[in-house]
């Protein structure tokens, strides 16, 4: 069987393999791909974690190789990394995430990890002697000191997010642009506010992301054999088999019939909660997943904002009123209590 082969399945091997650590490494800084804008809070981590990976990857997997027989598998294993970043960008480009890709960025890790790889390759890997360092080879670990301390300092700069914004800014108009034009009409039919609509919006643009079109045709197979139990690009748990027309026509009728349990729901607390907390409610129904009901409800307020600003809700003035309501509620048997004890004997 061709090398290519096996190179190309160390690749698809490498990329899910980053993704999982670097899923288990937010406390690091590592930042996923999102629909949200967030600040890069460690851009030298996130940099040196992507563009270097890969090269630890090759020169772990050769060591391997090398110990388990299978020599012939070492020869031109730098181009694991270029199949690596093929496979990547293809994914992305496949799962409709291209335009939240910062080109400039994924270039950057191109022309440094490849190179890199190269060289480690060249130099290092397909001589075993790469395995048995030196005491001479370890007298380098001060110049490692020296890269972390750049490191380090490098990690604390913060950057312009800027153009992240307007990437994300782009890719929301671009997603609800399309998904109006195709599910529109059931959306307007099932609403019955401009909340609603909006909400309908940011699930499905929200669940689109994470079940791209690819992602869904494999649901697709894999219901006829019992092993899925959502559908669709609303991702509606269903018994029948569904497409996403019929998908996100139930997912917007959950969403609207929900809106008045959570109302319900709300209102019978003694402070209530406004329209967020109803909102919050209506998400639990849909996902109980603390970050999916947050995530989700900052893609409602940027739809709200953008698209129905007439009909945004005032937080801040809800708010206001429920701590009101909490000062005037704690200020009645205050001012009874006073009544009580100057009464007369």
């Amino acid at each position: 069987m061709s090398i290519l082969f096996y190179h190309f399945g160390l690749a698809i091997i490498l990329f899910f393999l980053l993704n999982w650590i670097g899923s288990h490494s937010i406390h690091a800084g590592y930042i996923r791909m999102s629909i949200l804008v967030k600040a890069d809070e460690a851009p030298a981590f996130n940099f040196l974690y992507r563009a270097f990976s890969p090269v630890a990857f090759i020169t772990v997997a050769s060591a391997i190789l090398y110990k388990t027989d299978q020599e012939w598998l070492v020869q031109d294993i730098y181009l694991v990394v270029v199949y690596y970043f093929l496979f990547r960008i293809l994914f992305n480009l496949i799962t409709g995430r291209g335009l939240l890709l910062n080109w400039m960025t994924q270039a950057a890790y191109v022309l440094v990890s490849v190179p890199v790889s190269y060289y480690v390759y060249d130099k290092l890997i397909i001589h075993k002697e790469f395995l048995f360092p030196t005491a001479k080879e370890l007298g380098s670990a001060v110049w490692l000191a020296i890269v972390a301390y750049a490191y380090y300092t490098f990690n604390n700069v913060k950057l312009s997010d800027e153009r992240t914004k307007a990437r994300k800014a782009n890719y929301l108009n671009n997603r609800y642009s399309k998904y109006r034009s195709i599910y529109g009409a059931i959306i307007e039919e099932k609403s019955e506010t401009k909340q609603q609509e909006a909400l309908i919006y940011a699930v499905l643009i929200y669940e689109a992301f994470n079940r791209p079109k690819v992602y869904r045709i494999m649901e697709n197979i894999i219901f006829r054999i019992g092993l899925a139990k959502t559908l669709g690009i609303m991702q509606v748990t269903t018994s029948n088999f569904i497409d996403d027309e019929e998908s996100v026509r139930l997912g917007a009728t959950k969403i609207v019939s929900d809106h008045l349990k959570a109302k319900l729901k709300v209102e019978a607390r003694p402070y209530g909660g406004g329209s967020w907390a109803i909102r919050r409610e209506v998400l639990e129904l849909y996902n109980p997943d603390r970050e999916y009901i947050s995530e989700v409800d900052r893609i409602y307020d940027e739809i709200m904002t953008k698209y129905y600003p007439g009909d945004k809700e005032d937080f801040h003035a809800e708010m206001v009123e429920i701590h009101k309501k909490m000062q005037d509620d704690q200020g009645e048997p205050n001012k009874s209590s006073q009544q009580d004890d100057l009464a007369p004997l």
